[in-house]
């Protein structure tokens, strides 16, 4: 089985439990803090060591979310720990966020840009994604400085290149083509 199916099944059962219980918002947090959490090398090293063992990996969870995460959601991640799926928590909680934000009827946007632009422009991004699309938007912003101007936008499946870049290789193949 791989990491996404397996993920996926503790996600799609954790959702489903804090559906039925209405604390969908306070899970998604809590998935939030695992995502936090994930990012520090430390907590990577110890879901992934193979060393480490079963009950020290119980304890130091039970140290890291017992008083800081839901009671369902520190039941999945001891129940990941008992079988031996704690190196999975990471996509568990990204697709319980997924999942969740689908639920919600939020959608996932990207913007790259090479400057991060203004909270004017953000909130304009927001509203006619919001408009156009009818779905309330969740912006991410990356600044690349690889992108000379323009923005790179993504939507779910839809991906607008506004980029300079990709602009100036547009015309430079449309010269060489005459």
């Amino acid at each position: 089985m791989n990491e996404s199916k397996i993920a996926v099944r503790y996600s799609k059962a954790l959702f489903m439990s804090a559906k039925e219980r209405g604390i969908i918002k306070e899970v998604r947090d809590d998935m939030l803090f695992i995502l936090q959490l994930s990012k520090m090398e430390d907590f990577r090293d110890v879901i992934k060591s193979p060393v480490i063992t079963n009950a020290k990996k119980r304890q130091i969870m039970t140290a890291l979310f017992k008083e800081n995460v839901s009671e369902i959601s520190f039941g999945m991640v001891t129940l990941t720990v008992i079988n031996n799926r704690e190196s999975f928590l990471p996509g568990i909680a990204r697709c319980f966020i997924d999942l969740a934000d689908r639920h919600e009827g939020i959608t996932k946007v990207t913007l790259k840009t090479n400057i991060k632009i203004s909270e004017k422009n953000r909130n304009r991004f927001i509203e006619i994604i919001e408009r156009d699309m009818d779905t309330k938007a969740d912006l991410d912003e990356i600044v690349d400085e690889e992108i000379a101007g323009g923005f790179i936008l993504k939507v779910e499946d839809l991906y607008v290149d506004a980029s300079l870049k990709t602009q100036l290789r547009k015309i430079r193949r449309e010269l060489i083509k005459k």
